[in-house]
């Protein structure tokens, strides 16, 4: 930390604010008290603190109050409640409340010392690598991105979708002697099949159709910098390859290339696969998973780390503030405790796509317990529609989703035939047999084989997709709401390509 740490003392003990006073003086920090609970409140929505020490003994507010309030306020401040020896039973039950720490009272000077210290270090860690937040986790993935920045070793980020990896690859890069050299994100599994190598290594003029001029791929592009591969787990067997040889060799050649091309890059891969699962089931190379892994940082996701969550939404929001003239004047305690217990399946991106939305659709207030209860159940109820498939092959359970999109297009075309031949008003329900009906043998095949054979619609559908979009084979996986990976399956099992 640059600056001199701002702490507030909340305590009526006239002993023991000049004792911490006097604790923490070789650190040399900006120290300002108060005496009672609401006085601390008051002054925490004046200015930020980067530590908080109160007295659990305070008479105007329970200290679980008091943490609370305090986190709604200022939470990425860090909150150490003193204890008198015989309390010392509650640590648990005040570090569960949300507090970082604790310390004794009377006070042990050489004991706070070290956790205020540890506690500044740690914040200062955090900052370097450009990371939001306060939880345990998230202070030791800085700590880890720091030690391994100023080294060439190959880095692997593993977790879930949304949980920030570029974020760590970016800042291993922004504290490496590689600083000032160009940093290159690749996402791997938007690139189309057929293009992977020539984004990745360049092709020479003439080295399939459409070359008419030598281009520069990403590792050339990233010289002297850092490449950051995402979705790494997507790399077919060949390109696996010549990756390993980038890695090992530092060299690696053009598509339609004849020669050597030598590459001074640091490569950081993401994935939110399981490699170790992948390298046994040989569709992920084992000496590839183990070079790129020297070193491997694991993203936890959002739901593991509590602590950060009302950090990241006090940073959305004044992000989200700078950038509109609306504005998001605020979050209240009930709502913010709504936001903690939620598991946020989309991490860290749902949450920012959730505020944003707010900014958008609520904007000029606060956001309430009920705007939060609203999302929740509509992600709740959006979950219970999503078809749910257990017991079956890959196979099955994309072709049964085909078919329950099938099905409802006939419904749809049935009930227009109907109106067009004047038998019926138009139903906004159509008629709509379930995919789970069909292979629970509910309705027999013999039922629908007259209108329509499944593999025909099938390749049908998938047909107009691509025509609609133009080729777009990843818009085309949208609209027909499948995978990439699904899509191009059935385009080689109809013979498509």
């Amino acid at each position: 930390m640059n600056q001199p740490a701002k702490i507030l003392i909340i305590s009526s003990d006239d002993k023991l604010q000049p004792g911490i006073g006097k604790a923490l003086s070789d650190i040399l920090p900006q120290i300002k008290t108060t005496l009672t609970s609401r006085e601390g409140l008051k002054r925490i929505r004046e200015e930020k603190f980067d530590v908080i020490l109160t007295d659990s003994r305070m008479e105007d507010l329970s200290y679980q109050t008091l943490i609370r309030k305090i986190i709604s306020r200022s939470p990425e401040a860090d909150i150490l409640v003193g204890l008198p020896v015989e309390d010392l039973f509650q640590i648990n039950e005040i570090l569960e409340n949300g507090a970082d720490d604790v310390f004794e009272i009377p006070l042990e000077p050489e004991d706070l010392h070290l956790k205020v210290s540890r506690l500044l270090k740690e914040k200062s860690f955090l900052e370097s690598c450009g990371l939001v937040g306060k939880s345990s986790q998230l202070k030791q993935i800085a700590e880890a991105a720091l030690q391994v920045a100023p080294t060439n070793i190959t880095v692997l980020i593993t977790g879930e979708s949304g949980t920030g990896k570029e974020l760590i690859a970016r800042a291993i890069h922004a504290n490496s002697l590689r600083k000032d050299k160009p940093f290159v994100a690749a996402n791997v599994g938007a690139l189309a099949e057929g293009v992977v190598e020539s984004e990745l290594f360049g092709h020479e003029k003439g080295a399939f159709t459409g070359a008419v001029n030598r281009r520069q791929g990403l590792f050339e592009t990233a010289s002297g910098g850092t490449i950051f591969l995402d979705e790494i787990a997507e790399f077919k067997p060949a390109t696996q390859v010549k990756l390993l040889r980038v890695l090992e060799e530092r060299s690696f050649m053009r598509v339609g290339g004849s020669s050597d091309i030598k590459v001074d890059v640091r490569v950081i891969a993401a994935t939110n696969q399981n490699l170790d699962q992948k390298t046994r089931e040989w569709t992920f190379r084992s000496d590839l998973y183990f070079r790129l892994a020297v070193v491997k940082i694991d993203m936890p996701p959002l739901r593991e780390r509590p602590k950060d969550i009302p950090i990241l939404v006090h940073s959305f929001i004044d992000k989200l503030n700078e950038q509109s003239k609306r504005k998001i004047t605020g979050v209240t305690d009930d709502a913010m405790e709504l936001f903690a217990k939620y598991s946020w399946p989309g991490n860290v991106r749902e949450l920012r796509n959730f505020l944003e939305s707010m900014l958008a659709l609520a904007p000029d207030r606060n956001i309430e317990a009920a705007d939060v209860k609203k999302y929740l159940d509509t992600e709740t109820e959006s979950n219970r529609r999503l078809p749910m498939v257990t017991g079956k092959s890959v196979e099955t359970a994309e072709h049964e989703l085909l078919l329950q999109a099938i099905l409802a297009l006939r419904a749809e075309i049935f009930n227009l035939k109907e109106v067009i031949l004047g038998r019926r008003e138009l139903r906004p329900e159509g008629r709509v047999e379930s995919a789970g009906q069909f292979w629970s043998g509910q309705i027999k095949e013999a039922e629908i084989a007259d209108d329509f054979n499944v593999d025909d619609m099938e390749k049908d559908l998938i047909q107009k997709a691509i025509v609609f979009t133009k080729g777009n084979r990843k818009k085309a996986a949208q609209l027909l709401g499948i995978g990439e990976r699904t899509l191009y399956r059935k385009l080689d099992k109809y013979k498509l390509r």
